[in-house]
């Protein structure tokens, strides 16, 4: 054989190489996937707020007609850290919902103490931890008070379905009863939050939430979210006027302050 054809075989054993590496580099970002769990807590550990007071536009839209609710949302606590999670709502506007509220204590553990203030009944509910209280409607809107109590990490296990494009795609399957028998979560690897989540109950889709976000004081902090159901119902939240890492002391969440 003479020396170009030498060359020629040199030349293409040496463009296969180069294409095996190619592609096993372009394979690598598959092959160093996280795994389900390891997602999550890249999740529940991104950077948050120390506390925050926001307003929330609640707007719920059945059968073509659209309604309008506003609150103020206080929120602290971290689980993460060994915190309670401390959430408080309290309705602005309309006057068929003004002055009515919802407190909830999360402890890390995730026991949950949910108190519901409606003025028109003079009382507080405290509402228990069964599907019958937590699976209800969260004020009409198709977030349950589950969903807006929110869930706890170790509660679920954790199943990577896909990861393209740097989304990953979760299955998440809850230890016990919460409502749901899987979330299937869609996570963005920049941000480690939640793109979308679907809702399944009863081995079908019953609705699912997309999230937005915005850049606020250094935070990643969500502007809208959508619950979009099967049966043709939708609850969009919008966020303005964010007030974060305020020292927000125990008084704010308190079944005082809830009724005042």
């Amino acid at each position: 054989m003479n020396s170009n054809g030498c060359l020629r075989r040199s030349l293409a054993a040496t463009m296969v190489a180069a294409t095996l590496v190619c592609w096993s580099v372009s394979a690598l970002p598959a092959q160093a996937a996280l795994s389900g769990q390891e997602v999550m807590d890249k999740v529940y550990n991104s950077p948050k707020p120390k506390g925050s007071v926001l307003t929330m536009s609640m707007i719920i839209t059945k059968n073509k007609k659209s309604l309008t609710r506003t609150l103020t949302t206080w929120t602290t606590g971290d689980a993460v850290k060994g915190e309670t999670e401390k959430t408080l709502m309290k309705f602005l506007a309309p006057a068929d919902v003004k002055g009515a509220g919802f407190l909830n204590l999360k402890k890390p553990d995730g026991a949950t103490e949910s108190l519901l203030w409606l003025p028109a009944l003079g009382k507080v509910r405290r509402l228990g931890s069964g599907a019958s209280d937590q699976d209800q409607a969260f004020f009409g809107s198709d977030f349950t008070n589950r969903d807006i109590n929110g869930f706890v990490h170790a509660d679920f296990s954790y199943v990577v379905d896909s990861f393209v494009n740097g989304i990953y795609t979760i299955t998440a399957t809850p230890k016990k009863a919460l409502g749901y028998e899987k979330l299937v979560y869609q996570v963005d690897s920049g941000t480690w939050k939640y793109l979308k989540i679907d809702y399944w109950r009863g081995g079908k889709l019953v609705k699912w939430q997309t999230d937005a976000y915005d850049k606020v004081q250094g935070y990643d902090m969500p502007t809208k979210i959508v619950m979009s159901s099967a049966i043709g119902s939708s609850t969009e939240l919008r966020f303005t006027d964010y007030k974060l890492d305020q020292d927000l002391g125990d008084q704010y969440f308190t079944e005082r302050f809830l009724k005042q």
